[in-house]
């Protein structure tokens, strides 16, 4: 065990963590963006900023849980691919420190019930990433 840790690519783990997290808040942005679009070319003109924030309140936490999911998957899938060494491990470091990301930045909001979940749900999806090799 002690050998496989040895194998990890912390630079790599660290770098794809975080254009995990980057692509992730870029997709929900994106998809806020597009609603607002939407809300525009509907009213001919500007679009109503409550109906934005509305939208982005209700939608940008569930969205944002299951981009992160996503992308943690393929982060691991796909730095498992890269590595030649422990590719299983280097994928589940993924998740890990996504993981512990995530709760870590959760802390801010003491009551927010989705964010243990979600953090297991993302070191799965590391695991899952680094099964497909």
């Amino acid at each position: 065990m002690a050998d496989q840790l040895s194998q990890i690519k912390w630079g790599r783990v660290v770098l794809t963590t975080i254009i995990v997290f980057v692509v992730a808040f870029l997709t929900i942005t994106l998809v806020v963006t597009v609603y607002a679009t939407y809300l525009g070319f509907q009213a001919r003109g500007a679009p109503d900023p409550e109906m934005i924030t509305a939208f982005a309140n209700q939608y940008a936490p569930l969205l944002g849980s299951i981009f992160l999911i996503l992308f943690t998957f393929l982060g691991a899938r796909h730095i498992a691919r890269r590595v030649e060494s422990a590719p299983s491990i280097n994928a589940l470091a993924v998740g890990l420190l996504g993981g512990l990301v995530h709760t870590a930045s959760s802390f801010t909001n003491l009551f927010d019930l989705n964010a243990l979940p979600v953090s297991i749900l993302v070191v799965g999806a590391g695991w899952l990433g680094g099964r497909g090799k």
